[in-house]
This record gives C-alpha cells, sequence and structure tokens, in this order.
C-alpha cells in the first residue's frame, strides 16, 4: 500500500510523553501485519531524522520516499485529548509537493507541509486539517475514493450543516466520493455508500490513549478496503476494533490476533445522532486561574461531544453572587439532580467539590473523576463508592460520554 503522510515529532504533557510518528509514520507502522505487501511511505522530514526514519523503516518492513524540509514539524499537546499546537516555526510555509504517487492502493492524508498528489485505483483520503482542501483540488485522481473526516471536516467540504445533507453532498456533489465514512469520536461512526448506510460502533475501553487514534482508523481502514479488497463496511468495522485496541495498549502494529483478542465483554456503542444529549455537571474548583482554565477546557471538550454541562461558575455564579451560602448549595444540588452524570475534577482536593460527588453518589447519580495527581490513600471515600477516576483526560471523558448516554 502506498501513503502519503506526515512524520512528526509528538509531545503530549498531561500526562507525559514524547513520539516520533505522525500521520503517516503511524499508518505504515499500523498496517504492517495486515497486508501481503511492502508499505511504501512518502512524507517530509529533515535530514536530522532521516536515520530514526529508516531505523522505524527497518522494523516494520516499509519503504521510505522522503522530500526533504529544514525542519520536522513538531506537534504540542498540553494533555492527550487536546488540539496540538505546531512548535516548528515556518513549517506552514515549506509547500512541498509529493508527486508522481500512483498505485493500486493508496492512503492520502493531509500534509502540514504542502501537499500530496496521488493517482490510484482505489484512494482513502483523510484531510486531517481544520481547514480541509477538497480531494482533487490539488490534481489527485481515483478511480474509486473514500473519504474518511470528522463531522466538521465533512460540513465544511459539504458546505451543508444537516448530517443528511453532508453525505448527500459529498457522495452526489464535487467531492464525488464512492465511500464517506464519518468518524464521530466516542458516538461511533457512519458510512455511507451508494447503495446503503451503516452504522459503525466504537469499542469502548477503560484505557484511551486519543493521540493518533484517528491515524490508526484510517490506515486499517485503508489497509482492509484498498489493499484488501474488504467491503467498506467490513473495513470500518475492523479499523473501528483495531482503533479500540490501539487506544488501549498503544501498541503497532496492529495483527488480525490483536483485532480478534478484544474482549467478549467489550461494549460496541453506537450513539445515534437523534439521541438526546446527556446532562452532565461539572463539579471541581476554580479559585485561581488555573482551576479556571481547567474547567473552562473540560466544559469546551464535553460540549464538543454534544453534552449539555452545568456548570456552577457559568450557570450558578459564585457564593458572592447570593444572600446566603444556602441559595446556591441548593442551587448547585439541584442541577445534580437534573444530571446524568457529573464529571469530576479532583486535583487540589477541593471540598465543596468532594461534597458534591457524595451528594451525586447518594442520588445514584455516576460520577467519572480525572485526576492529574489522585492522592489514593486520601481519596478513599471517592474510590470505595463507585466513582470511577482517570489519570489522563481522554480517558476520562471518553467513558463519560459512554456512561452519560447509557
Amino acid at each position: 500500500m502506498i501513503i502519503a503522510g506526515g512524520t512528526y515529532h509528538e509531545v503530549c504533557q498531561f500526562p507525559p510523553d514524547t513520539a516520533f510518528f505522525g500521520s503517516g509514520l503511524r499508518a505504515a507502522a499500523a498496517t504492517e501485519s495486515l497486508i501481503s505487501s511492502r508499505n511504501q511511505l512518502h512524507t517530509c522530514i529533515s535530514s536530522a531524522d532521516k536515520e530514526t526514519l529508516e531505523t522505524f523503516a527497518a522494523t516494520f518492513n516499509f519503504d521510505t520516499h522522503i522530500t526533504e524540509i529544514p525542519v520536522t514539524v513538531s506537534f504540542d499537546y498540553l494533555h492527550n485529548h487536546s488540539n496540538p499546537v505546531i512548535s516548528t516555526s515556518g513549517a506552514t510555509n515549506y509547500n512541498r509537493k509529493l508527486s508522481g504517487i500512483s498505485g493500486d492502493a493508496i492512503l492520502r492524508f493531509g500534509l502540514l507541509e504542502g501537499t500530496a498528489i496521488v493517482s490510484g485505483e482505489r484512494v482513502v483520503y483523510d484531510p486531517q486539517s481544520a481547514n480541509p482542501v477538497p480531494f482533487g483540488e490539488n490534481g489527485s485522481t481515483a478511480d474509486e475514493l473514500a473519504l474518511v473526516l470528522n463531522r466538521n471536516e465533512a460540513a465544511q467540504l459539504a458546505g451543508e450543516d444537516r448530517l443528511e445533507s453532508i453525505l448527500t453532498e459529498l457522495m452526489a456533489g464535487t467531492t464525488d466520493a464512492d465511500v464517506v465514512v464519518l468518524k464521530r469520536g466516542a458516538k461511533g461512526a457512519i458510512i455511507r455508500t451508494s447503495n446503503m448506510t451503516s452504522r459503525i460502533p466504537v469499542f469502548q475501553t477503560e484505557s484511551v490513549w486519543g493521540i493518533g487514534s484517528g491515524d490508526v482508523f484510517s490506515a486499517i481502514f485503508a489497509a482492509e478496503w484498498a489493499e484488501n479488497g474488504e467491503t467498506a463496511v467490513d473495513a470500518a468495522l475492523t479499523a473501528s476494533k483495531a482503533t479500540a485496541y490501539y487506544c488501549r495498549h498503544r501498541r503497532l502494529p496492529i495483527s488480525r490476533e490483536h483485532i480478534q483478542s478484544l474482549p467478549n465483554s467489550t461494549s460496541s456503542t453506537f450513539i445515534s445522532p437523534d439521541a438526546t444529549p446527556p446532562t452532565i455537571y461539572l463539579a471541581g474548583p476554580f479559585f485561581d486561574i488555573g482551576e479556571r482554565f481547567v474547567v473552562e477546557e473540560v466544559k469546551n471538550i464535553l460540549e464538543g461531544e454534544s453534552a449539555d454541562v452545568i456548570s456552577p461558575i457559568h450557570d450558578i455564579g459564585r457564593a458572592a453572587d447570593y444572600d446566603s451560602p444556602e441559595e446556591v448549595a441548593q442551587q448547585d444540588l439541584d442541577a445534580i439532580e437534573q444530571s446524568d452524570l457529573v464529571f469530576a475534577l479532583l486535583d487540589h482536593l477541593d471540598s465543596g467539590t468532594h461534597f458534591e460527588l457524595g451528594y451525586a453518589r447518594k442520588e445514584g447519580t455516576p460520577v467519572i473523576g480525572y485526576a492529574d495527581n489522585l492522592e489514593t490513600s486520601r481519596e478513599t471515600m471517592i474510590l470505595g463508592s463507585g466513582c470511577e477516576v482517570y489519570g489522563d483526560l481522554s480517558s476520562a471523558i471518553f467513558n463519560a460520554i459512554w456512561r452519560a448516554y447509557d
């Protein structure tokens, strides 16, 4: 399979992690065991990183076609559910063109450093961009084209807002795709072909490493559909299972044995676009700039997953805004009673947050907690009362969405 995509340095602050991957390199590594051919990776890196890339190529059995750039791009993530910051100065001005790429089966990712011009029989295109470029705009062609997109990318390429209109336009409009796979994060995926629409579940795992999960999904889908000739639905289902394995274990390559190793107890979930959004109460301290930043960040992420969030600082206010503590406290407790789940920020041992969790558990409301540094010896009541606590934000967010929709 031919893969055109990025090779990047990836740095995560919380939890701390460094990696040398990026979309293209990760795809080449992920699919080694699933295809009979040898992957061909077309990518951009600096001369300083060529030896490292060649080591990966030898380890994961693929060939490299390198377009040199001054400095390899670096992505910095504040946490493992955040959007990255590009820390390489001038990377967006490299404007490299990777051309002459043709073959039977191709996976093309969007490139920060420029663009890849491809021509193939079966091509999968994942733009991976906040401002996606149509597949054929750079001269790329495909006998059969599959688009793998998140909701924002799909809406921008289609120029539509409603789900059905988005899918219809992508299939019949200027993009003229043969397959559209619409990724929906914790809620599963939707796949549209010329003769049907199918729902692809997400497979729940307790631990969810989000960085690179989209790369893996697109890579496994391309390997199965473009290279191995599987149906689009079967390929997407295999990709979903493989992504769950990656999110849980972070191991590459991914083999059929790995995919089949998902426990029988693993829950598969598809949340309908028409489902009523859950109400999530966001409990946590907000008394200094750091605490307020975390509240804002988590609120935005949960709302991005379509949850209705009740945040005391936003929706109820501070105690100083009321005549008595009883007034604000009662509004907080009433909001918990109206909620499907409480998401708790557990760092800093805030007494108000702890009280809210106790009230929620007494009411039978599930609690998902996030703590970067949980002192288990001081959190016996939280851990012992059925609260689920995660040490990374991506795992906490995904599990909160799954539980809230139950």
